[in-house]
This record gives structure tokens, C-alpha cells and sequence, in this order.
């Protein structure tokens, strides 16, 4: 511990260095106590508040600097008890001297006991123009009810981002957030028409993203806001009613992401303006070997996001969306509508059999695809007793073949012969599958021009050739490895296609 300038010192060592040690440090530390109180404010903000009340320790010059932070952190477990969290938030408020607050975030135990002390927070970072609240409540009590957005929130001007946890709304008939840009809320039952209430107070807008919500009733998702551009909503598994849904109707939304662990419907009414849409639906993957009608049911929710999505042009899958495909009674045609749209494709696959008519039936049904993505992944396929009740039952599944797929001639590869320009594939390993579809994409897409293979090292740029002689001077990769490489290399391709290996995180991976 260092006090006053002073430093203990272990009698392990020898004396002579000891000293050196102990003035280098204290050098150092000079040299930082000598910075303005704004560059050590900012360092402070970077601490959780018990930890930049623990500096106070360091020497006088930093004594008193934590009261005027205008970042004020406080974890689930703080103090020295790391128990009574509540009691120390407030000991640290009733010290703090700061006229400013940009960032408050409070996680904590909650209770109804606590409902006047919350308010109390809530007010002094409105008093002091907070402009990032977080109030992370986590409650493990039957019983408690939601803590309420106390009303002097709906009128604070300065916010400009809202993350709350186990909260409910009740705002005014008439209110304006009008700074409010990110919307976060966590484990909160919308009744009526609150949520659109709530979301058109918020003229400026531009993120709702939206977690377990309404899991016991239906979630209408009404936004008119002009300035929305992004929209999320999480919801886990086992956690939502069978029977609900979710409707969205946001006509100005540029940027859609849907993770969900329950295969619940989704009903897109309006999403005229998305440009982008990610979709991780895992479960509806589990529902498919139940019997006919869930499959059936599963993949109606599927097909209704499709269809609400069909004008998208960017569009990010998950294994598990492309796999559900499979219960489709028809794998060559089985999208319910054409992605007209649709210029970059992005999957998380890992180029299973499971996987490849889902990825055909897109390829196919996506005419003016100018990109596509692979981000390889691992241990996302189905398992065996989800696998064999569906392939028991559609004989279309048991007959197919993975030649059928790619040589059908009645649905031919548009997008690969005339629009395809550049295919990206991350975390390669170079393995049968792999080469398969890659050596496909080759042989098809007249119109290639890069395909960009991401590997190790990250700083390593060049062709397959160079990547091959790279590889066997330093003995990164096995004989196999290297010959599946050079195989890849020696195959069919238009003469003005370039591949590419280059690390995963150079400017390669971005570039046309």
C-alpha cells in the first residue's frame, strides 16, 4: 500500500535494488499526481466507484478527487462487505460534490423497501443532468413488484441513454424525453398501448432494444418515430407463453435484430424501410422433431419473418434459421417469397449437411446477392434425435443428396452467374466440407472477383501460394492442411477471380 509518498517494502529482496524500485515508483507516481484533475477524473471514470473512493488511499493529492467524478459506477457487490450495496450508494452520494453527471449506473438487490432510496437516486442524477442512467434491479423474491420510473424522469432533458432493468412505466399524459437517442429495457410488462406511449415521447430516438418483455402476454412493437434506425429484441428460452406473440410495425426502421430461444410468432406488419435484419431463432430448430404440426408451426414463423422482410438488403442468419429449412417439403424452392432486395448475405454455419439446403434454397431465391459471408462456427448442428424424426418423415429429407442440390436445373444459381462479387470466409480450417462448397462457388460464380479467406496470423496478407510457403517455413499447419489449401487453389475458376488470404482482422476483409 502506498501512503503519503510511501511505499512497503518486501524484505525478500535486496536492499540496494529495493531502493532503486521504490524510487522509480515514486517517480512514476509523482509524475501522475502532477497531471490537471480533468485527465485523472477521466482516468477515475474508467473505475467502478469503490474502486476510485480506494485511491483516495494513494496520497492527499488524490483524497478528495473520486466526490467530483461525473462517471458513477456502482457494481451488484460494492463496499467492503461487498453485501450491503445499497448503504454504500448512498455514503458515496451524500459525499459526491460534482455539479455533473454523465453517466449513473446503479445494480443491485431490490426490494419494495427500497423504492423512496432508488427515487432519491433517480433525482440526484436528473438534478445534476445525467445523461446515461442505468438502474439494473435484479430481484429473486415471489412477489416484488417492478419498481416505478419515478415522474421526474419524464422530464429530464440531458438524457440521452436509458437502460433499466425490472422497471415498469407510468408516464404522464403528456411528457418528452426529448434527448433520449438508446432506449434499453429489460424484464418489463407493457400493458395496453404503454410501450407505444412510452417509445412516442421520444421524439429523437434512434435504438429500442427491447429484452424479455411481455413473455406471459402479446408485445405490440408500434413505432412511428422517423429517427428510429435500430430495433433488438432478445427473448430466452423457456421464459415465453405459449399462445402470444410479437407484432411489429415500425415503418421508419432501418436496422432489424431478432434473438430469440422460443419459437413464439413474429408478425412483421410494416418494416418498409429495413435495410438490414439479423435473425437468431434457436429453438424453432428443437420444435422441428416434435411431431408434423409443430414442424409446420415452427416453420410458419419463419416464413412470416421472411415475407415481413422480403425488401431487406443486407441479411445475417444463424445456423439454426438455416437449418430449420429443412422441414420445408420442398428443398429446392422453399422460401415463401424472393429476396429481390437482397445484395449481402451473412451466415454462421459451419457448411453441414443439415445446412446446405438452406443454403442453396437462399442462394437461389436471392437473384442480386453481391456478397456473402461465412462465419464458420462450431457444434451447431442438430443432434441425432432431432435429426432422424424429421428425416423419418419427409422423404424429400431422406432422399436428397448434396450433388442434387447444386446441379438442379429447374431453380438455377442466378445470383452466382451474373451478380456474385465477393465471397468472405472466416475462422477457415480447410476441412472436406469446406473445400466442397467453396470449390462450388468457384466452379459457378462467373462474376467472382475476390474471395477472401480469413486466417492465423492476423497480420499475414497474400496469396494461397505465399500462404502455403508461410505456413511450412514457421510449421503452423499440418501436411493435410496444406494440401487442401493447394486443392483449393487448382480449383476451376473464372480467370478474374483473386483469392485472397489474409488475417481476420485486416483491412482486406473490408475492402471491394
Amino acid at each position: 500500500m502506498v501512503e503519503e509518498g510511501k511505499m512497503e517494502i518486501s524484505g525478500r529482496h535486496s536492499c540496494r535494488p529495493s531502493k532503486i524500485r521504490v524510487c522509480d515508483r515514486e517517480e512514476s507516481f509523482d509524475r501522475l499526481s502532477e497531471l490537471p484533475d480533468e485527465l485523472l477524473l477521466h482516468i477515475l471514470s474508467y473505475l467502478y466507484v469503490d474502486d476510485a473512493i480506494s485511491t483516495s488511499l494513494l496520497s492527499r493529492r488524490w483524497r478528495n478527487l473520486w466526490k467530483w467524478m461525473d462517471s458513477l459506477d456502482f457494481p451488484m457487490q460494492c463496499g467492503k462487505s461487498k453485501r450491503n450495496s445499497i448503504q454504500f450508494i448512498e455514503r458515496a452520494l451524500g459525499l459526491h460534490e460534482g455539479l455533473k453527471i454523465k453517466r449513473f449506473c446503479a445494480r443491485f438487490r431490490y426490494n419494495s423497501n427500497y423504492i423512496s432510496r432508488v427515487d432519491s437516486w433517480v433525482s440526484f442524477a436528473v438534478a445534476r443532468n445525467v445523461e446515461k442512467l442505468v438502474l439494473d434491479l435484479f430481484c429473486a423474491e415471489n412477489g416484488v413488484q417492478p419498481y416505478v420510473i419515478p415522474g421526474i424522469l419524464y422530464k429530464c432533458r440531458s438524457l440521452r441513454e436509458l437502460e433499466v432493468n425490472f422497471c415498469r412505466f407510468v408516464p404522464p399524459f403528456s411528457f418528452c424525453l426529448s434527448s433520449l437517442k438508446k432506449l434499453v429495457i429489460n424484464n418489463t410488462v407493457f400493458v395496453g398501448e404503454m410501450l407505444k406511449i412510452l417509445i412516442s415521447g421520444c421524439p429523437v430516438l434512434e435504438e429500442l432494444v427491447l429484452v424479455n418483455c411481455n413473455q406471459a402476454r402479446d408485445l405490440d412493437v408500434v413505432v412511428l418515430n422517423r429517427n428510429l434506425k435500430r430495433m433488438k429484441i432478445v427473448e430466452f428460452p423457456d421464459e415465453v407463453e405459449e399462445g402470444t406473440e410479437v407484432k411489429i410495425n415500425a415503418p421508419y426502421l432501418l436496422h432489424l435484430e431478432l434473438q430469440s430461444g422460443d419459437p413464439r410468432p413474429y408478425i412483421i406488419q410494416d418494416a418498409s424501410s429495413i435495410v438490414s435484419a439479423c435473425l437468431d431463432i434457436r429453438r424453432i430448430v428443437t420444435c422441428l422433431s416434435l411431431n408434423t404440426y409443430n414442424q409446420k408451426n415452427s416453420m410458419k414463423i419463419l416464413e412470416n419473418i421472411m415475407v415481413g422482410l422480403h425488401e431487406v438488403k443486407t441479411l445475417k442468419l444463424s445456423s439454426w434459421c438455416v437449418q430449420a429449412m429443412l422441414a420445408y417439403e420442398d428443398i429446392h424452392t422453399c422460401l415463401p417469397t424472393t429476396l429481390q432486395q437482397l445484395r449481402h448475405l451473412k451466415l454462421d454455419v459451419q457448411l453441414s449437411k443439415d445446412e446446405l439446403p438452406g443454403i442453396a434454397c437462399l442462394l437461389r431465391n436471392s437473384p442480386e446477392i453481391e456478397s456473402l459471408t461465412i462465419q464458420l462456427c462450431r457444434h451447431t448442428h442438430m443432434d441425432k434425435d432431432i435429426m432422424e424424426p424429421m428425416e423419418n418423415g419427409n422423404t424429400n429429407l431422406s432422399n436428397w443428396c448434396e450433388g442434387s442440390l447444386w446441379d438442379c436445373h429447374q431453380a438455377p444459381f442466378y445470383s452466382l452467374k451474373y451478380n456474385l462479387k465477393k465471397v468472405v470466409v472466416g475462422n477457415f480450417k480447410g476441412e472436406e466440407n469446406e473445400l466442397r462448397f467453396l470449390a462450388f462457388l468457384l466452379r459457378n460464380s462467373l462474376a467472382l472477383k475476390k474471395l477472401v479467406i480469413l486466417v492465423q496470423p492476423l497480420s499475414f496478407t497474400g496469396s494461397g501460394e505465399a500462404y502455403v510457403e508461410y505456413c511450412r517455413k514457421v510449421g503452423r499447419a499440418s501436411k493435410k492442411y496444406l494440401e487442401n489449401i493447394r486443392k483449393l487453389m487448382g480449383s476451376p475458376r473464372s480467370p478474374h477471380t483473386e483469392i485472397l488470404f489474409c488475417g481476420s482482422q485486416h483491412t482486406c476483409c473490408s475492402s471491394s
